[in-house]
């Protein structure tokens, strides 16, 4: 290899190293104008919390243990410009108020836009529930149900809560273990029984035989027959198969 040789590849070797350095410096030119004409975005947690917070806000979960309050992460390809006035968050036309539901984030400048979060309200509470299956017309013992903690935001009904009311009650339908007990599971009064019922006065009361026209639970008026003189009337659950009403005087 002579001298000329040797020349040249320097030369070449400097060309090729001075071109990659003009290469990045081009690449990183281009980069940062692109980052300077980048328009800021909202954060994902920033419109999360939004929704969050008008959620709390509305349920007033910070005082109620029993409610829990769930919001879905958003659609990471989601971007919106950032909102130069705080976020604005409510519910659309027709939400429901409990369970799965959208909350509607909003921004009015410098980008008018919005987007739906998925939430959900979920409220949980001291039930009974069936410790055992229990059947048909069965008088239930306090052994027969427990207390558990479950989500109650399913239930189109509300479940029970006080022993007072179930104790002493028979079931209307079979009720399996766990299953929570309502209203319309149980009667105090069930319709048809043979009942009790107590007239009372401010000077006397009256003790009669009857049938119960309907079913009730306890503390509820229903409707009863008197098994002697065939008239109906109502009167107020006191006690399994135990009614009162009252009598008031005139003058």
């Amino acid at each position: 290899m002579n001298i000329f040789t040797v020349n040249a590849q320097i030369v070449y070797d400097s060309v090729k190293v001075a071109l990659i350095w003009l290469f990045i410096a081009y690449i990183a030119s281009y980069a940062s104008g692109v980052l300077a004409n980048q328009k800021p975005m909202e954060s994902h947690a920033t419109i999360q919390q939004t929704a969050k917070i008008f959620l709390e806000e509305m349920t007033n979960s910070a005082d109620n243990s029993g409610i829990e309050l769930t919001i879905k992460d958003l659609d990471k390809r989601l971007r919106l410009r950032k909102c130069d006035s705080p976020l604005q968050a409510s519910l659309p036309p027709g939400a429901k108020t409990r369970g799965r539901m959208l909350v509607k984030v909003s921004c009015s400048a410098p980008v008018n836009w919005k987007v739906f979060v998925s939430g959900s309200i979920d409220e949980y509470a001291d039930i009974i529930v069936a410790a055992r299956t229990i059947p048909r017309k069965s008088i239930i013992t306090r052994k027969d149900v427990v207390i558990k903690r479950l989500k109650v935001t399913p239930y189109r009904l509300s479940p029970l809560m006080d022993m007072k009311d179930v104790v002493g009650a028979s079931t209307k339908r079979q009720l399996r273990k766990d299953m929570p007990l309502f209203e319309n599971s149980i009667c105090m009064v069930c319709r048809g029984d043979s009942v009790q019922i107590t007239a009372r006065s401010q000077f006397f009361s009256i003790n009669m035989e009857g049938i119960a026209l309907q079913d009730a639970s306890l503390g509820e008026t229903t409707m009863v027959r008197n098994t002697q003189s065939k008239r109906s009337f109502n009167a107020k659950v006191v006690s399994k198969n135990n009614l009162e009403v009252s009598l008031t005087s005139s003058n």
